[in-house]
């Protein structure tokens, strides 16, 4: 019977969290959507009787839609507030505390200055500089969650490839042991021993494969980008270990050079 490994519950987490990340850009998504759906204002009006203009969709064009309050035009804020309430809340708040005030997880997932255009007590127009501003946001968020999805992506692979590695080698040492040294002449103990060095360099080609991995970044263009080790410490954080593949191959070659002292001691006995 094959041991559960360290490795083998990372890959269950990773699996996990791929579920929930796809999920979650889902529902933004959906939340974007949402947004798109809400007719817009032309927002306040200047001395002369023009609307006043935005400066575009970044934190600017938010600052320069505020102006005064009418039930329209304020009423957009609010159906954005309930959307993102329906799509992205429930996503952002599993594994924080869920009476976080609504417009705490709008700050913490589109930004400062979505946050105040949202705001009731801010009454904001919902103008089309405030819809593009929440439009780039969420675009953003989008794609820093597929960045994210992409080192997980990349985390799976690796797992999946060191699980191979180390099953094969755990599944060799089970039937090895099954068959005594004592039982074994001089020149099978040689074969076992070179075995055995050969398993340990597998180990440490592993274990340097994994490093590897640890050090590659994932970008989507040149704002987005996140290090596979960022992602790594975050999915390991409640785990016994940190590194469950370094862990668990620093441990196999712990067994196996024990494994091959052992054969060692047996080969001078018998020389």
């Amino acid at each position: 019977m094959s041991v559960e490994t360290h490795v083998d519950r990372a890959r269950d987490r990773v699996a996990a969290e791929r579920d929930a990340v796809a999920d979650e850009r889902r529902a933004y998504e959906r939340f974007g959507s949402a947004v798109a759906s809400i007719p817009t204002t032309s927002g306040p009006t200047a001395a002369g009787g023009e609307p006043t203009a935005g400066t575009g969709p970044g934190t600017g064009g938010v600052r320069a839609a505020v102006g005064g309050r009418t039930a329209s035009a304020t009423d957009g804020c609010r159906r954005v507030r309930e959307a993102f309430a329906e799509t992205v809340r429930p996503h952002s708040v599993a594994d924080r505390a869920a009476d976080e005030p609504l417009l705490a997880t709008v700050r913490e997932e589109l930004g400062d200055a979505v946050a105040v255009a949202l705001s009731p007590k801010t009454d904001h127009d919902f103008t089309p500089p405030v819809a593009s501003a929440i439009g780039s946001a969420v675009d953003d968020r989008i794609a820093e969650i597929a960045v994210f999805d992409r080192t997980l992506e990349r985390e799976a692979a690796s797992l999946r490839s060191a699980g191979e590695t180390v099953r094969e080698l755990t599944d060799w040492l089970a039937a090895a042991d099954e068959t005594p040294l004592l039982t074994l002449g001089f020149d099978e103990l040689r074969r076992r021993h070179e075995a055995l060095a050969d398993r340990i360099a597998t180990c440490e080609s592993l274990l340097a494969d994994r490093q590897a991995d640890l050090d590659r970044t994932a970008s989507r263009g040149a704002s987005v980008g996140l290090r596979q080790r960022s992602t790594v410490a975050y999915l390991y954080d409640d785990f016994p270990v940190s590194h469950p593949v370094l862990s668990t191959v620093a441990r196999l070659v712990e067994t196996l050079t024990e494994c091959q002292r052992a054969v060692r001691d047996h080969l001078t006995r018998r020389a």
